[in-house]
């Protein structure tokens, strides 16, 4: 019994960081972008991972929002120390819901972003300002 789910968790892991990438990509296609300046960058651990966290202010039409606990999804400081800027996109219905704008490092990238321009209309793209 307890075979079966150290084996379906094993497969559900890739599972879960591919549906995450999805969802992250498919709002880069309809939410507003938005250039952020990084205010704190520390490490933390979520279910015995570690990642890198960071807390960010911008401004979206004039005004002013900081977010915190932003998950980079990554354990290099490079790009998110104090004072660095960087892109994200911004939910135009509710500007507290952001997400950094991560290029496609690799495979799974690659293979999600097909997955959304295959799969997921963006058809329906939010106006921007």
């Amino acid at each position: 019994m307890y075979e079966a789910l150290w084996i379906v968790s094993i497969a559900a892991f890739p599972l879960i960081l591919f549906g995450l990438r999805v969802r992250e990509i498919y709002f880069s296609n309809i939410w507003r972008p938005a250039t952020a300046k990084i205010t704190a960058c520390y490490p933390a651990t979520i279910v015995d991972v570690d990642s890198l966290f960071v807390d960010m202010e911008f401004v979206l039409d004039g005004v002013p929002y900081r977010k915190t606990e932003i998950n980079t999804h990554q354990m290099r400081r490079d790009g998110f120390e104090p004072g660095s800027l960087v892109a994200v996109f911004v939910n135009p219905n509710d500007a507290g819901q952001v997400v950094l704008d991560k290029r496609d490092t690799n495979f799974l990238d690659a293979w999600a972003r097909s997955f959304v321009t295959r799969f997921l209309s963006t058809s329906s793209r939010t106006t921007r300002h």
